[in-house]
């Protein structure tokens, strides 16, 4: 049986580490132009390199999207970025335009190109026509159902099959939406969108300026675009049977929080149905987790979509969390004080949970907080490094997410 990859999101080298250490088998990232998320920090060519030594010092891929859709003057910079890349030699070039995919083979040809979602990949046909091309992988559509992805696993069995598993969805085919261009003057085509989709709209009538009336479908709200985020844990096994060979997981602008948990989860529920096909049952603490990371109400998406569900949430665009993430150990110093980063308000007495890289939860109390020159304090005070005294019923380890509830 494959085993399929589990794939994780790397705005920054934090989360790039964090979702190693939380069981990732590979990362997607990206530098600081020619992607689709530019507002999630990305990596400028030394954290490129970096990161993608980092990777492969511990047994781990590294991919990096190229992803943009670009116009004639991107052209030479994207060139020029190729050759960079290839220098580093990262484990594949996730790419959407043609003339890319082109300009990559030429640059870059040691490093195998993956497809983006962003080419809105439907069906076998061109899934095909991308192999005969060269390409090694392609990531397939989101707005694709089951038993289409089955019959594309069915008829292409020689390319590569990366789905997203996990996160948001846009209201559009990936990528296409003019929404934010055309409300705000930032294209999601260029890795600038405002997620005008999110927002709330009122109606107003042309010769009645400053009447403003709410947009509502059958009382609910005027989020009418919002789409809910994928959750697709539980059904994880399907995939397994019919051989996609990696699961992606969306959101590079996410916290550590959310790579390590989400790292965690479908790597727990990957390994659980393969080393007991017969005897699996989804596993209903992995679910409860997912609530704990910061995300808006799930869907399983179109992969199971039944006639007449509703896909958008019209209430509200927020995002929800059973959890609030207060930071995470960096280090140890002795007698139950560790060295730990910050995220929120830490207080003395605050009683935490500690999430651990193989998916464990530990009880925890903070007894005490120094500054880093041993200065004791009542709370922490931004984020940064503090020493902190906790008292656990058994150590922490480096990487251990501390959190409360979210009351």
């Amino acid at each position: 049986m494959k085993k399929p990859e589990i794939l994780s999101p790397a705005g920054n080298l934090e989360k790039l580490k964090f979702a190693f250490a939380y069981g990732a088998d590979a990362v997607y990232a990206a530098g600081k132009n020619y992607s689709l998320r530019n507002f999630s920090g990305n990596f400028d060519n030394a954290g490129l390199k970096e990161a993608v030594e980092y990777a492969h010092s511990i047994n781990k891929k590294i991919y990096i999207t190229v992803n943009v859709f670009p116009h004639n003057r991107d052209l030479e910079g994207i060139k020029n970025h190729l050759k960079f890349l290839n220098e580093i030699k990262p484990d594949g070039l996730i790419i959407s335009d043609l003339g890319v995919f082109s300009m990559a083979k030429k640059e870059a040809p040691g490093i195998p190109a993956h497809i983006s979602v962003q080419s809105n990949n439907l069906n076998y046909m061109e899934v095909n026509e991308w192999h005969s091309l060269g390409a090694k992988r392609i990531v397939l559509a989101r707005e694709l159902s089951f038993d289409e992805i089955r019959e594309i696993r069915e008829r292409c069995p020689q390319m590569e099959l990366e789905i997203f598993v996990h996160g948001a969805i846009c209201m559009s085919y990936s990528g296409r939406c003019l929404l934010s261009d055309y409300m705000a003057g930032r294209s999601a085509n260029s890795g600038e969108c405002a997620q005008s989709c999110r927002w709330s709209y009122e109606l107003t009538e042309e010769k009645r300026p400053g009447e403003r009336f709410p947009v509502e479908e059958d009382s609910r709200g005027s989020y009418i675009l919002n789409s809910k985020d994928l959750n697709t844990v539980n059904y994880l096994h399907e995939f397994i049977k019919i051989g996609v060979d990696s699961f992606k997981i969306e959101g590079r602008m996410k916290s550590a929080h959310y790579a390590a948990v989400t790292a965690a989860v479908y790597r727990a529920a990957r390994d659980k149905y393969i080393s007991n096909p017969a005897a699996y049952i989804p596993d209903l603490k992995l679910e409860d987790e997912l609530e704990r990371i910061s995300h808006r109400e799930y869907t399983r998406g179109f992969y199971f979509a039944k006639e007449g569900e509703v896909q958008q949430r019209f209430k509200s665009s927020d995002y929800i969390s059973k959890s609030v993430y207060m930071g995470h150990i960096t280090g140890k110093a002795e007698n139950g004080v560790y060295k730990a980063a910050a995220k929120n308000t830490l207080r003395i007495g605050d009683k935490l949970e500690a999430f651990t890289p193989d998916a464990r939860v530990i009880g925890a109390e903070v007894l005490s907080i120094k500054e880093p020159d041993g200065v004791e304090i009542s709370h922490t005070k931004g984020e940064r490094e503090y020493l902190i005294a906790i008292s656990a019923k058994e150590s922490l380890p480096v990487f251990a997410i501390l959190r409360k509830d979210n009351i």
